[in-house]
Formats: structure tokens, sequence, C-alpha cells
């Protein structure tokens, strides 16, 4: 019983080993075994076993079931080991690269893990777009409307984002990067590290180094690159959850609040065109923020419910209408 039970316990050792066993600790255990075998004496290894065989009895004939099944777990795992190491091979030559899309609509926010580990934080209504997997050389992304992004270190493999017009280049940051189709700025704010940004056609001598706390505005009027080194929280909290108004014109705080929410806002007066709005919004709903806008400055706000088209199925944006009170 005793003999028994210790040699299923090897034999199950042996098994949970293999399996165990990292790709790379079967590849080099695979070696060393086919360096041995070709190194034994066979004829002499033959004659010395026979010699044993009849002094030792039983314990050879165990000892040889071991060997046996030891051969069976082995060989498959050569096999396999080395089938699993040529499609490696074969993948790294030949790898395919897929294109991914993501869109964060309108009144939603949303995070996303890149192949590399970075971390975007994704704006409504903006949209990235980047290869699965990142190539081996360059890490590119192309964005339209604003993220925010916490890019993972790797000197070897730069990281660039693009809008056609203008690229930022990193190696390792985070900052915020803004460029919606339908505004005439586009805006990078810089939050840590250090990054390079230039425009599509430019000369790498003549881009611009930010660095923490510098804001750029590229206007794509002029074609010309603003850069300040300012308070930068109200461009950045968005990513937290946090709508900040400091000093903002009445115009931008409609834009935000109606991409933040999902909304139409209409600016019905152009007397408030000038009005600035200092406040911060966390957690609040739109019916609350809107209140808390009507008590805090001389507007009137109007909310007109979204409604469906019966005909066809198609639902309108609700709307807010900012005027002047009288």
């Amino acid at each position: 019983m005793t003999n028994k039970y210790s040699t299923n316990h090897k034999i199950e050792e042996l098994i949970s080993g293999r399996l165990n066993q990292t790709f790379e600790e079967q590849i080099h255990e695979a070696a060393k075994a086919i360096s041995e075998i070709e190194s034994v004496d066979s004829n002499r290894a033959y004659l010395k076993i026979q010699g044993r065989l009849k002094k030792e009895g039983r314990f050879m004939l165990i000892m040889n079931s071991l060997s046996r099944i030891a051969a069976v777990l082995f060989i498959p795992l050569l096999i396999a080991s080395g089938v699993i190491f040529y499609r490696q091979l074969i993948v790294k030559e030949n790898q395919q690269f897929a294109m991914q899309k993501i869109t964060s609509p309108s009144g939603v926010r949303s995070q996303v893990t890149l192949p590399d580990g970075s971390n975007v934080w994704l704006n409504a209504e903006s949209t990235i777009t980047f290869k699965v997997p990142f190539d081996q050389k360059s890490r590119d992304v192309s964005l339209t409307g604003e993220a925010y992004f916490d890019v993972q270190k790797n000197p070897g493999v730069p990281f660039v984002v693009s809008t056609g017009i203008v690229n930022v280049r990193v190696l390792g940051t985070k900052f915020n990067y803004k460029a919606f189709e339908n505004e005439n700025n586009i805006e990078v704010v810089l939050a840590e590290g250090k990054v390079s940004l230039n425009t599509e056609g430019e000369k790498r001598e003549n881009e611009v180094i930010m660095k923490p706390g510098d804001r750029a505005v590229f206007d794509k009027t002029s074609n010309l690159t603003k850069v300040t080194n300012e308070k930068i929280e109200k461009y950045i909290a968005w990513h937290d959850g946090k709508l900040v108004f400091d000093e903002t014109l009445m115009p931008e705080v409609a834009t935000q609040i109606g991409r933040w929410f999902g909304v139409d806002v209409v600016i019905a007066d152009s007397k408030i065109n000038n009005y600035r709005i200092t406040t911060t919004f966390e957690n609040e709903s739109l019916h609350q923020v809107l209140e808390l806008l009507r008590l805090s400055s001389p507007i009137e706000i109007k909310y007109i419910q979204a409604k469906v088209n019966n005909a066809n199925q198609v639902q309108t944006k609700s709307k807010v209408i900012f005027s002047k009170k009288n």
C-alpha cells in the first residue's frame, strides 16, 4: 500500500509540475533533455540497466513504469512547446492590426483603456480611433472632440495624438486635448510631464514644447498657436465629473451645458453673451444646474421637453433657451 501511494503521489507531482511551468521553462527543459539524450551511449546504458534489473527486480519495474509515464507526458509537451513557439514567431512576422473606433455620444462621458495600458477619458460628442495592437514604433491615436489622456511611459515608443491639424507627441504624461470640428480653436492643456505640439506640415524645429500648467490654443483661421501658463483646473475637471466655470462667457457656458447633458442650448438674446459665470457643478441634474443659474445670474431660462415623432420614431433633443431677465 505504501509503495503504491508513493508512486501515485510522484506521478501527480510530475504532471502538476509540467502544467505549472511557464512557456520559457518548458522550452529550457526540452532543450536540456535533448542535449542529455544526445550525449547518452545507448549500448553501454543498455548493458548497465540489464545488470541492475537482475539485482533490483521489483524496484526497477516501478521506476521503469515511472520513466515511461514521464516520457509520455514529456514528448507531447515538447511538441506542443515547439508548435507554440513557431506560431508566436509567425504572428510576430505577420502581425495584423485592427482599427478600433470609440464614440461617446451627447450627454455621455466614458473611460477607455488603450492597448498599452494608457487611460483616456472621452468627453461627450467625442471619438477616438487607434490600432489594436499599437504599432511597435509609435502609439498613434486620432481624436475628434475632447479627451483627457493619462499616458503610460515608454521611451522607445512615442505616443502621438492627431486631429488632422495639430499633433501632440509625448512619452508619458497627463494632458487634455480639445478639438471639436465645429469650433475654431484647438486646445491642449498639460497637467503633468512634457509634450511637443506641432501642426500638420510644420517642421519639427518649429514645434512648441509645453510644460505643466501650459495651455496652447491653435486658431484654425490664423494658423497661429498661443501658449499661456495658467490655472488649468477648469479645463481638465470634467474628467473627474465636475463642470467648472471660472469667469466663463455665456456662449461657452451654453456649449458645455448642452454637451454635458445632451440638450440643445440656445441663447435667444445676444445681450447676455458678455455675461460671465463662476461656479462649479458636481453630480447635479440638468434641472438643478438650470435653477442655480437662474437664481445666481440675470438670465431667464426656459426648458422644452424632447418629443418623439411617431411617424419615424425620431426623438428630438430637449431644448434650453437662455434670455435676459426683464
